[in-house]
C-alpha cells in the first residue's frame, strides 16, 4: 500500500512538472500570491529585527560606564564652547585627551546624547583627525568611540562622519595593532553601514570587505570578533543585497564562524545567511554548495532564541527555492526541528515555523508526504484552531498549499485530521487574502471529492463541509465587500452545492425557492402587497 502511494506521488510530481512547463495552472495564482506574502513577511521581520539587532547593540557598551565617570562628566558641560575649542586645538596632547574623554562620557551616559551639539561646535573633523594620531593610542580610541556614538544618531548626524572622510580612516584602523582601537573602529563602521543602503554602499565602495574579512580570519579576540561579525551582518542586511562576488568573499568566513560557541557571533552569522538567501536563487545555491545546511538545521533547536530566529529565517528562505533545493533541506532532518519549533512558547518562532512549512507544502507531492509522515499536519490544524492570529494565518497558508499540490490520499488525510473544520472556522478572519487562501484550499478539497463521485455517487467532502456548518459560512461570505471573495464563494456554491446565481445574490438558499412543479408557477405570491381584483 505504501509502495502504491509512493508510485502515485512520483507520477503526480512528473505530471505537475510537465503541466507547469506547458502552460499556467490555476493553482499558480496561489503560488504568485504566496511569493508576494512571503516577501512582505520578510520585509516586516527585517524591520523589527533591524531595530533589535542594531539599536540594542549600540547601547550595550555605551552605558557600561562606571558611576565615577558619570559623576565626573557632570562637572563638564558642552555649553562651555570657548574652553572646549581652546583645549581641543591646543598643542598639549594631554589636554586634548582630557577634553575628548569628557565629551565621550557625555555622549555615552546621557539618555539623550548631545550629538547635535558636538556637531554644531564643529568637533567632528577634529575627532576624525585624532584618529590619525598613532602616537597616542588612547586619543585614537576615545575619538573612535565618539564617532561610534555619533553614527548611532540620525542619518544627518551620521553623514557628518562620511562628509569629513571618516569612513576611509576608520577602515584603515582595522589593521591597527591595538585591539581596542580596531574593535571601536569596526563598531563605528557597523553603525554607519546600518543606517541606510546609501551609507552601506559608501562603506563598501571605500573598501571595507577585504580588510574586514582578513581581520575576522586572523583575530582571536572575542570582543573584536563580535563587533566585526555584527558589522558584517549590517553590510549584508540592507536591500538591495550584495552582489554575487561579494557573497563569495563573505561566505567562507560565515561557514567557519557558524561553528562558533559564542551566541552573539552565531546569531549574526545566521542573520547574514538569512539576508544572503532572501529572494536570491544564487544566494540560496551558494549556501547549499557550502555544505552548511545541516549545521543551520541543528541551530534551529539551539537553546537561545536569538540563534533560533535567524536560523529559521534562513531555512525558510532556502525552501522558497526550487524543489531540489527544498529537498536538500528536507534531507537534513529539518522537519524534526520544525516539529519542535511548532511547540515553542514564542509566537514569532511558531509563526515563522508555519511560514517555513508553507514553503515546503507548496512543493511537490513527495515533499507534502514528508510533512505528513512527520506528524506535523495535526499540529498545524491545532494551531489554525487555537493559536494567535498571526500564527493562524501562516498555518492556513501551510494547509492550503498542501491541498493545492496533494494527491487524493493526502487530501483525504488532511480532511480526516480535521483541516476542513478548522479552515471553515477561520473564514471569519478579517484578512481578505487569508480568506481567499482558505477558499482556494476548500475548493481543492471539494474538487478532489468531486473526482471520487464516480465510485461513491456523492461528494463526501462536500457532505463534511455541510456537517461542520460550512455551507452557512460560505453563504454569509456572499455579502463580503471584496469582489474576488464573492465570486469565489459563488463559484463554490454553484459547482458543489447546486446554488443558482439569483439565489446567491439575494442571500437565500435553494430550499427557499424550490417548488415541486416550478414550471407551473406563473406569479409570485403578493411580494408587493397588491390586492387582487
Amino acid at each position: 500500500n505504501k509502495k502504491n502511494i509512493l508510485t502515485k506521488l512520483l507520477k503526480n510530481t512528473i505530471k505537475m512538472e510537465k503541466f507547469n512547463k506547458n502552460g499556467p495552472l490555476r493553482t499558480l495564482d496561489i503560488e504568485d500570491g504566496f511569493k508576494k506574502k512571503r516577501d512582505e513577511l520578510s520585509q516586516q521581520m527585517r524591520k523589527l529585527n533591524r531595530e533589535d539587532s542594531i539599536m540594542k547593540k549600540r547601547k550595550e557598551k555605551m552605558y557600561q560606564i562606571n558611576v565615577n565617570d558619570e559623576e565626573q562628566s557632570r562637572e563638564f558641560s558642552l555649553e562651555d564652547v570657548v574652553t572646549i575649542k581652546k583645549l581641543i586645538i591646543s598643542k598639549n596632547i594631554n589636554q586634548q585627551l582630557w577634553i575628548t574623554t569628557e565629551i565621550r562620557k557625555i555622549l555615552s551616559v546621557e539618555e539623550s546624547p548631545q550629538i547635535q551639539k558636538v556637531i554644531d561646535i564643529g568637533l567632528i573633523p577634529i575627532f576624525i583627525e585624532f584618529l590619525k594620531n598613532g602616537q597616542k593610542a588612547q586619543l585614537q580610541f576615545e575619538a573612535a568611540w565618539i564617532l561610534t556614538n555619533v553614527a548611532s544618531g540620525t542619518s544627518e548626524q551620521t553623514f557628518e562622519i562620511i562628509k569629513h572622510g571618516g569612513v576611509e580612516i576608520l577602515i584603515s584602523l582595522l589593521k591597527n595593532q591595538n585591539e581596542n582601537i580596531k574593535s571601536q573602529a569596526v563598531w563605528a563602521l557597523g553603525n554607519v553601514s546600518g543606517d541606510s543602503s546609501k551609507f552601506r554602499n559608501i562603506v563598501l565602495e571605500a573598501g571595507i570587505l577585504i580588510p574586514l574579512i582578513e581581520e575576522i580570519k586572523n583575530s582571536q579576540k572575542l570582543s573584536f570578533l563580535r563587533n566585526a561579525v555584527w558589522t558584517l551582518s549590517n553590510l549584508c542586511r540592507i536591500k538591495p543585497g550584495l552582489n554575487f562576488d561579494e557573497w563569495q568573499l563573505i561566505l567562507p568566513v560565515l561557514t567557519k564562524l557558524i561553528y562558533s560557541d559564542d551566541i552573539e557571533i552565531l546569531a549574526d552569522v545566521c542573520w547574514s545567511l538569512s539576508y544572503m538567501s532572501d529572494g536570491s536563487g544564487e544566494g540560496i545555491q551558494i549556501i547549499i554548495d557550502s555544505g552548511i545546511i545541516i549545521r543551520i538545521c541543528e541551530l534551529l533547536i539551539h537553546k537561545d532564541a536569538t540563534v533560533q530566529t535567524p536560523s529559521l529565517r534562513t531555512i525558510g528562505n532556502i525552501v522558497t527555492g526550487n524543489d531540489l533545493q527544498t529537498q536538500i533541506v528536507l534531507n537534513c532532518s529539518v522537519l524534526h526541528c520544525l516539529y519542535s519549533l511548532l511547540h515553542s512558547t514564542k509566537k514569532t518562532i511558531k509563526r515563522e515555523a508555519c511560514w517555513t512549512l508553507s514553503n515546503i507544502t507548496a512543493g511537490n507531492p513527495i515533499q507534502i508526504q514528508s510533512v505528513i509522515d512527520s506528524n506535523i499536519i495535526p499540529i498545524l490544524i491545532e494551531l489554525l484552531k487555537t493559536s494567535e492570529i498571526e500564527v493562524k494565518k501562516e498555518a492556513a497558508w501551510a494547509i492550503s498549499n498542501a491541498t493545492s499540490g496533494g494527491i487524493k490520499e493526502q487530501i483525504d488525510y488532511l480532511v480526516k485530521e480535521g483541516c476542513l473544520n478548522a479552515m471553515i472556522d477561520f473564514l471569519d478572519c478579517i484578512d481578505t487574502r487569508v480568506i481567499r487562501v482558505l477558499l482556494e484550499g476548500i475548493e481543492n478539497i471539494l474538487e478532489m471529492g468531486e473526482k471520487q463521485c464516480n465510485s461513491t455517487m456523492h461528494n463526501i467532502h462536500a457532505q463534511h463541509l455541510e456537517q461542520f456548518g460550512g455551507l452557512e459560512k460560505l453563504e454569509n461570505l456572499q455579502y463580503h465587500s471584496n469582489s474576488d471573495i464573492y465570486e469565489n464563494v459563488l463559484r463554490l456554491l454553484e459547482k458543489y452545492f447546486g446554488a443558482e446565481e439569483k439565489s446567491s445574490s439575494s442571500g437565500r438558499t435553494d430550499e427557499e425557492f424550490e417548488k415541486k412543479d416550478i414550471e407551473k408557477v406563473q406569479i409570485p405570491n403578493c411580494f408587493f402587497g397588491f390586492s387582487e381584483k
